[in-house]
């Protein structure tokens, strides 16, 4: 997976993904997304917004069939805040943790600025994968695009934004499960609410992994869903899961 700044060349493949998103995420009719599109990722409006300084715009590719294959994009606007205005994934490659790398990505490029989102209340599904980053729902807002009003949420940054990316407590090289000494992985690890969760392997091989450390409490007590969200049962911190890789305004 690679996250880099979109060029002129990826404009015909951004426009799919945020047509295909729109399509599959939104309870929006087929007018107001053809609306969007033609609004906000028509040809002149990316040109426009790919040269635009005081915007942002970054890409994630994977590989497809030996290619490699935009598969997810995010737009910043930059003034006193980061401000997320468009986030789409390739509702192909949901799942995949795309929107978790772009988020992070943002967060890196912008440490010294407070991070914020707008999210259409179609897409409010999507609120709670930006709480998992420390984001908290704040204001209503409305916006205008092609004519037609849109109702939108605005996230802020809340008082976990910071302390979701370090660990509380220092993460040791071996824990002790089930009776035996399992190995801690520091460089493989998922975004917390509170703190980072590590993955935590069977063996030195680090082939099969065996759970979680939660570096907010030091517990291994980390329960798993079918959706991979995480949540430790000491402390309450939690990963949401990456299904809500799906877009945000």
């Amino acid at each position: 997976m690679n996250v880099r700044p979109a060029e002129s060349t990826d404009r015909e493949r951004i426009r799919a993904i945020a047509r295909d998103s729109l399509r599959s995420s939104y309870s929006l009719s087929p007018e107001q997304i053809e609306t969007m599109l033609e609004e906000e990722f028509d040809d002149a409006s990316l040109a426009d917004l790919l040269d635009d300084a005081e915007t942002a715009v970054l890409v994630v590719e994977e590989e497809v069939d030996g290619t490699e294959t935009v598969r997810g994009f995010i737009t910043v606007e930059i003034g006193t805040k980061a401000t997320i205005r468009w986030l789409h994934v390739d509702p192909a490659a949901r799942g995949g943790g795309i929107a978790t790398a772009l988020l992070e990505r943002v967060r890196e490029r912008f440490a010294e600025k407070p991070i914020a989102a707008c999210i259409l209340d179609e897409a409010v599904e999507g609120g709670e994968f930006l709480e998992g980053f420390g984001l908290e729902q704040g204001d209503h807002e409305r916006i205008l695009i092609g004519g037609e009003e849109f109702a939108v949420i605005v996230y802020t940054a809340g008082q976990s934004t910071e302390t979701s990316t370090e660990p509380t407590v220092t993460v040791p090289e071996v824990v002790a499960v089930d009776g035996g000494d399992r190995p801690v992985d520091h460089d493989d690890s998922v975004p917390g609410s509170m703190a980072p969760f590590f993955t935590v392997y069977s063996a030195d091989d680090e082939e099969d992994a065996y759970g979680y450390f939660c570096s907010q409490c030091g517990g291994t007590n980390v329960s798993t869903d079918g959706q991979d969200r995480l949540e430790c049962g000491n402390c309450g911190n939690v990963h949401l899961a990456d299904e809500w890789d799906d877009a945000y305004l």
